[in-house]
């Protein structure tokens, strides 16, 4: 029996020392491991002593137990631990956020300060160019006005070739008019018989204001008596018979020298003649259009008495003429050119006719003179014009191209500041569409339907790092949208400029935002970096959220 227990005892000492060398250990230091190792040994011992084993049971279970209680204990303490360090690194973030939000504000301030230094100096330039605007005006009209040509500049004048040309141009239309001048009396011939008419009605009307006149003189109460009885509209019975009685007896002190002479108004005959004269110039404009003369009726029709052919009906009529190519331009642009050209002799075209001017101009592709038209407000700018020119961009990635610089203009001339933001953005100039959004107090709403129309990722970057856009609606936007290639782009650029992490704290309403489904969408596009940043991020605000609450709680 004793040579069993020595034999016990050496296997155990063996066994254990090989547990500690496997373990890496020392007997005598204390870890869950060696009790593991004297706990195996404990039990050998208790079933080889049948003698003590019932105590060394009880003995053992003891101690399981109470090593259990203090690794419970332990656990509870180290999640207490891992508690108390959470809440210390939540109130060092608040503190961090706290000091971050002062500085905000201090510089917030100092950008209104400047702001407003900046306002007064825009409005101090507005003020001078408009005083420049006013003098160049006015050295325009001096200078029109001591011209000796008519609708022509002095620079035009001085200019020996343009002289020379006009020169020409008039000699022709005088030939044509020359071998016009028969048709012309044809056309002035008709008009006899209407003619004969009309002095037949004024010998008619003179007949019969004499024949009044001589009643007037006969009975000079008869107009009084007129005078009053068509004054008394809306009175009673009564009180006309008493006008009409009050007049009778003032027949007798009535002299002929208190009638009021009947003068005669040739209103009439005047309007009927200057129809007549208005006719004759609509029919030697249908002359020469029926004779091809495109140039010659535009400019007899522009330069109309009055203007009374510079209507939509006129530009209708030159829009349905019909035109081979190899003759050159169309006559509707022929038309709206000289149109625009004598707009300084006239009043400013309306909207319709600047509307058919621009689009006769694009059909021939003369965007120089729409510019012209605009530098020089001969326009009535509208909404349908600037997007006609923009229609007319044919670019298909960043636009270049003069049609849609003039389509900007005339957006931030009728003050339609969506679209000369969509127009800025569509030229790349993405930061000064989002500086132009944000002095005309456009708002997230309108940046983010900017994104939607024009997907980019450094308009995407401006609107989180510039405009205050968390970055949360930007990557819901970009999302919603299909735009996975910008989505991803975006958060890479944020990584590579080390702003990602302040961007995503910047993110105050966490809790509002799909973080889970971004996580999800950037590991499908493997980019798993990124992914375990904006997981750290959900970790992190999810923490703060609760040591917030819990301090809120407490309070």
């Amino acid at each position: 029996m004793a040579e069993t227990a020595a034999q016990l005892v050496q296997s155990l000492e063996r066994e254990m020392t090989e547990e500690f060398e496997i373990l890496k250990t020392t007997p005598s230091q204390f870890s869950f491991k060696n009790y593991l190792v004297y706990k195996h040994a404990l039990s050998r011992i208790t079933e080889h002593s049948t003698v003590f084993k019932p105590m060394l049971t009880n003995i053992s279970t003891a101690y399981d137990t109470e090593i259990s209680s203090l690794n419970d204990k332990i656990s509870k303490m180290d999640h207490v631990r891992d508690e108390e360090l959470q809440i210390s690194q939540a109130d060092e973030t608040i503190r961090t956020l706290t000091a971050r939000t002062k500085q905000l504000k201090a510089n917030l301030s100092t950008l209104d300060a400047e702001n407003c230094t900046l306002t007064e100096s825009i409005e101090s330039m507005k003020e001078l160019v408009a005083d420049i605007s006013a003098q160049s005006l006015q050295v325009e009209e001096d200078v029109f006005k001591n011209t000796v040509l008519d609708n022509m500049t002095l620079e035009q004048m001085t200019n020996i070739n343009l002289l020379s040309r006009e020169l020409g141009r008039v000699e022709q239309a005088h030939l044509a008019m020359l071998e016009q001048q028969p048709s012309e009396y044809v056309l002035r011939e008709r008009f006899q018989e209407a003619r004969a008419l009309l002095l037949q009605k004024e010998e008619m009307k003179e007949a019969r204001q004499e024949d009044i006149l001589q009643l007037y003189r006969t009975n000079p109460a008869l107009k009084h008596l007129i005078d009053i009885l068509s004054n008394s509209e809306g009175l009673l019975y009564n009180e006309i018979e008493s006008n009409v009685q009050k007049a009778m007896l003032s027949v007798t002190s009535t002299t002929k020298s208190e009638v009021v002479d009947f003068s005669y108004d040739d209103e009439d005959l005047a309007k009927e003649k200057e129809a007549e004269v208005a006719l004759a110039y609509v029919e030697y404009m249908e002359e020469l259009l029926r004779d091809g003369n495109f140039q010659e009726a535009a400019i007899h029709a522009a330069n109309s008495p009055n203007g009374f052919l510079r209507t939509m009906a006129t530009i209708e009529e030159f829009k349905s003429l019909s035109y081979e190519e190899e003759e050159g331009v169309s006559p509707y642009f022929v038309f709206c050119s000289v149109l625009m050209e004598t707009v300084p002799l006239y009043t400013l075209p309306p909207e319709d006719q600047s509307y058919e001017c621009v689009c006769a101009a694009l059909k021939e592709d003369r965007l120089d003179l729409i510019a012209q038209w605009i530098a020089n407000q001969y326009l009535t700018l509208n909404t349908p014009i600037a997007e006609v020119l923009l229609t007319n961009c044919q670019c298909r990635s960043r636009c270049d191209c003069e049609s849609g610089t003039l389509a900007l203009a005339v957006f931030r001339k009728i003050k339609d500041h969506e679209m000369s933001m969509h127009c800025l953005a569509r030229q790349g100039a993405f930061y000064r569409a989002v500086h132009y959004a944000k002095c005309h107090e456009l708002g997230g709403e309108k940046l983010l339907k900017l994104l939607k129309d024009i997907p980019s990722t450094d308009l995407a970057a401006l609107l989180v790092l510039e405009e205050g856009l968390t970055l949360g609606e930007v990557l819901r936007c970009l999302k919603e949208n299909h735009n996975d290639n910008i989505f991803i782009n975006l958060l890479k650029v944020l990584d590579e400029s080390n702003d990602l992490k302040s961007a995503l704290m910047g993110d105050t309403t966490p809790e509002a935002t799909p973080w889970v489904e971004f996580i999800e969408m950037c590991i499908q596009l493997g980019e798993n970096d990124i992914a375990e940043e904006l997981q750290g991020f959900v970790l992190c605000s999810e923490a703060l959220r609760g040591a917030v609450h819990s301090l809120s709680n407490d309070e």
